[in-house]
């Protein structure tokens, strides 16, 4: 009995479904029971001693270089089962089921278990993934590991500190003053627990990144390079595409892509600016002081500010003489005539007259102290401090100051005061603001607006080369599947890294089979997409971006998905198999037709000499591009 263990790839659980049309063995996957490979190896293959079988090796598959390494772990030890009960086998793995075959067997190297009946392991489509270590070893060690790392540095940390704030103090030590050996084992005792834990991590660092011991991948690729067989297509997308995907420069973010979002923010940057200011007590008591000492004070004599206040003393007594003859009536009980109000005011005109030819700042004196009696007074006393009322934090008095800085004191400035009568200088109070104040906030919108699209463009492209430079990482690493803990993904090839030299590709009459297959998948899929496009917006429920796909496409339509749907390429992987040691092709087999041109497909493949380069050396073509964009679209993932 002979065994052959099918290893799938990355994605292998998720299938289209039967809507999306080009789906053979109705549904079921190469490596599934019931397939037609499964079934042609049972019709084409024998085993030397009794039939073959196709057992199935499943893993999560999903694109993580963890999860690789666990399967091929796993994979290993199964293969260790058939070794023990001394069985035939061969290991066949599509896309990164071959990079699970690759782990698997660099862990036997390491291990070194020799696997005597394993007589040949297949990788077809697989891109390997080459990866690179941190320089550093604290960079390679997980979140655990760089906790003890730190811990057992504290001790050696205290004792540097310390030694280096004693020098620096030019004082006598405190400790090893009488005999300086003592320092010297302070210093040796202290970086004992650093020592140990560093020796410790590098040890254990060194056992789990086998990749990157020289005699493990020495001894894997001396026991099993020489039963590698590689399948692939000249264009196989996920080779192609991994390969040349570091070179890819990938621009998401425009240069001016926050510009229109942080521009339309000056549209309100005005009424934010006035709330910023009313709600700031700095801001508002520094414009209340200013006001009152260099626009108020600095405008008026005390002279002319005490003549003012005896005048309105004058004018609240006699307010008070009139309002208690109203209230109480004149010498017959009636009421001040209009005429005796008209006495009063033309007298206090009068004075007031008397008063302005004496003091020329009157008028300034007087709005100084209106301001002051508005903003700095209550019931004729200072406020705290002799400061602004509230103290900045009264909102009332906050709003009403701005608003007395728009209107009695913007009036004032363009020449109220030069009025000729009262009822003028009130028009000047009331049409001023209501023309000026939207012209003068316009204008500091529009500078406002003018900085803030400039900041805009200036954070904008700043941040959109930061931007450029993170999405392309995190995009390559999913794409690479690299979630491991101090390796970088540096790219793909065609072979494990710990071979030397690169397989020929697909023969090139098979390579046009398996082209010309998923050509026509495609060209299927596309037209019934095409005429899906109308439903698409009324499915219920609406599709999301994986369901879209899995309904009106299959992954057929990828020369990397197509190839065991090929006939004819069963049939090179069933003659591959059955000119291993211990199977043998079946008479059905040879005298069918395709038995000679397998085999001289597979004497091309295997005389062809390999080659030391990479895939990326060569120079990418538009097939190499458009394999960059299946892997990029790859990565996208309808959830988080």
């Amino acid at each position: 009995m002979a065994t052959i263990l099918a290893v799938h790839g990355t994605f292998a659980h998720v299938g289209s479904t039967p809507a999306a049309g080009g789906v053979i063995d109705g549904g079921r996957q190469w490596w599934q029971s019931g397939s037609s490979f499964e079934r042609e190896i049972g019709e084409l293959v024998e085993a030397g001693d009794g039939p073959v079988e196709v057992a199935r090796f499943e893993w999560s598959g999903a694109n993580s270089e963890l999860a690789r390494r666990e399967a091929g772990h796993r994979l290993l030890a199964e293969m260790q089962k058939l070794e023990a009960r001394n069985e035939t086998y061969c290991v066949i793995g599509h896309s990164h089921g071959g990079s699970v075959i690759s782990a698997a067997l660099l862990e036997a190297g390491a291990r070194r278990v020799k696997l005597d009946h394993m007589k040949r392991w297949v990788t077809v489509g697989t891109p390997f993934v080459k990866l690179a270590k941190e320089r550093w070893l604290f960079a390679r060690l997980d979140l655990f590991r760089k906790v003890i790392f730190v811990a057992s540095m504290m001790l050696f940390l205290m004792f540097m500190v310390y030694l280096v704030a004693d020098l620096a103090g030019g004082q006598p030590m405190l400790f090893g003053t009488t005999f300086p050996g003592i320092l010297v084992a302070m210093g040796l005792a202290m970086s004992l627990p650093i020592v140990f834990f560093y020796f410790l991590l590098s040890y254990l660092d060194r056992r789990n990144l086998l990749l990157y011991s020289r005699s493990a991948t020495r001894r894997a690729r001396e026991a099993f390079g020489s039963r590698w067989l590689s399948l692939a297509h000249a264009d196989d997308e996920a080779i192609q595409g991994l390969a040349f995907l570091p070179g890819a420069k990938l621009y998401f973010f425009d240069k001016s892509f926050a510009v229109p979002t942080l521009t339309f923010a000056s549209v309100f940057a005005l009424p934010l600016l006035y709330f910023v200011i009313v709600t700031s007590p700095n801001a508002i008591l520094g414009i209340a002081d200013w006001l009152k000492a260099d626009v108020y004070a600095a405008r008026t004599s005390p002279e002319a500010e005490k003549a003012v206040r005896d005048l309105q003393a004058s004018i609240r007594q006699a307010r008070k003489n009139a309002g208690f003859k109203i209230a109480a009536g004149g010498p017959d009980g009636q009421p001040l005539s209009g005429e005796e109000r008209r006495t009063a005011w033309r007298e206090y005109r009068r004075a007031r007259g008397e008063l302005a030819a004496r003091y020329p700042d009157l008028p300034a004196a007087e709005r100084a102290l209106r301001f002051n009696a508005r903003f700095f007074e209550r019931n004729d006393k200072p406020c705290a401090g002799g400061r602004l009322c509230g103290e900045g934090r009264d909102l009332r008095i906050n709003s009403g100051l701005l608003l007395h800085v728009v209107t009695d004191e913007l009036t004032w400035a363009l020449g109220a005061g030069d009025a000729e009568s009262r009822q003028q200088r009130w028009l000047w109070s009331l049409v001023v603001p209501a023309v000026l104040v939207p012209v003068i906030a316009g204008l500091i919108a529009f500078v406002l607006m003018v900085l803030i699209r400039g900041a805009a463009i200036a954070i904008s492209r700043g941040s959109s080369s930061l931007l450029n430079s993170m999405t392309n990482s995190e995009v390559k690493r999913a794409a690479f599947g690299n979630d491991t803990e101090g390796e970088i993904a540096v790219g793909a090839i065609d072979r494990p890294m710990w071979l030397e030299r690169s397989p020929p590709r697909l023969p090139a009459a098979l390579g046009k089979l398996v082209t010309d297959y998923s050509n026509g998948i495609a060209s299927q899929s596309l037209s019934k997409f095409r005429n899906a496009i109308g439903q698409l917006a009324s499915a219920d429920p609406k599709h999301t971006a994986d369901t879209a796909i899995t309904t009106y496409f299959t992954w057929k339509e990828l020369v990397h998905s197509s190839y065991f749907d090929v006939s004819e390429f069963r049939q090179l992987v069933a003659q591959a198999v059955s000119r291993t040691d211990g199977f043998k092709p079946s008479s059905r087999f040879k005298s069918d037709a395709s038995y000679a041109r397998t085999a001289q497909w597979l004497a091309e493949i295997e005389g062809t000499p390999g080659n030391p380069g990479a895939v990326a050396d060569e120079k990418p073509g538009q097939k190499d591009a458009e394999a960059v964009a299946v892997v990029l679209a790859s990565t996208v993932k309808a959830d988080p």
